[in-house]
């Protein structure tokens, strides 16, 4: 069994992402997790279901407490002082702090060990962190991966595979979803569905026009003259409605619940063939979008180049 060290974990995410690979106690899971996460396990206790050569072994956080509760609750063999013990006693790590500030710090132990690495959203705050987080993977000849779960969500799949079949590019996409923390923390996810739908076609400038934490509206214009809209707001559902070049109209819901377990799978089948689960471009474009909508709001909605390209 290939052991994998949780790191960081001050959130619901890394209760998820052992639950489906570890199993679980579910009266712990439902005394420790948070209650919107409950129906995505069976209501008693429950073995893996995704990436049977491995097992989440570890766990280390700055948040001791949060990280005993996770360990209870999703059968995590033990919980290490270090980072350090936790990167040299496993073979590859889910960094999950809800902050990308301190994600670069997370990984770097693993990566610099050649040791695979899974980035929860967002990758970094910064293309400056994202590309040190990159070039360390390269220079340990191991892999960084990253994504939203909205990725692999089977509508999403389902949009791009219409466009490809029919040889038709986006002309104008137009991305909804929730919001209720900042940019790089919930509207990340909108992002990403963007950033897949184009498959990751160079962003030129952006405005984000709307005020407030909870509330984005971001205005896209792309290298080759497309343009993209994402409503980032508080209680949004999830979709996404995409005019070709060929004036075709296509409109998916999105957020089905077995993303998560699909994207898990993937994640680890990466891991498994040293690549990254996403390319690094595609990554990096999630990024500058983010690093770019951050200045653009400061300076009241100005229009702003694409970071870090």
């Amino acid at each position: 069994m290939r052991k994998l060290a949780l790191v960081g974990v001050n959130n619901s995410h890394p209760y998820l992402f052992a639950g489906y690979v570890n199993g679980g106690n579910r009266a712990k899971f439902v005394a420790n997790c948070p209650a919107w996460a409950h129906y995505l396990f069976p209501e008693h206790d429950w073995a893996g279901e995704y990436g049977k050569d491995w097992h989440f072994s570890t766990v280390w956080s700055r948040n001791v407490p949060f990280a005993r509760r996770v360990q209870e609750a999703v059968l995590v063999d033990e919980l290490v002082d270090t980072i350090e013990e936790a990167a040299d006693s496993t073979e590859g790590a889910f960094v999950c702090d809800m902050w990308g500030d301190y994600h670069r710090e997370q990984a770097l132990p693993f990566l610099e060990r050649g040791k695979p690495v899974f980035v929860d959203k967002p990758l970094s705050e910064t293309v400056a962190h994202a590309t040190a987080m990159i070039e360390a993977a390269r220079n340990g000849g191991t892999s960084l991966s990253t994504c939203s779960a909205l990725r692999f969500d089977p509508a999403l799949v389902e949009l791009k595979a219409k466009m490809a079949a029919a040889g038709e590019n986006p002309s104008i996409v137009t991305v909804s979803g929730p919001c209720y923390q900042d940019l790089a923390r919930y509207s990340v996810h909108s992002i990403e569905v963007m950033v897949e739908v184009t498959d990751s076609l160079p962003v030129a400038v952006l405005r984000n026009i709307s005020r407030g934490i909870r509330r984005h509206l971001l205005l896209l214009e792309f290298e080759n003259g497309a343009c993209g809209v994402i409503h980032s707001w508080e209680n949004h559902t999830y979709s996404v409605v995409v005019t070709t070049d060929r004036d075709h109209r296509y409109a998916m819901q999105l957020g089905q619940r077995d993303s998560t377990g699909i994207m898990m799978g993937r994640v680890l089948e990466a891991f498994a063939a040293n690549r990254p689960v996403v390319t690094y471009e595609s990554a990096l474009e999630v990024i500058r979008i983010i690093e770019a909508g951050k200045q653009s709001a400061a300076a009241g909605g100005a229009e702003t180049a694409a970071a870090g390209r």
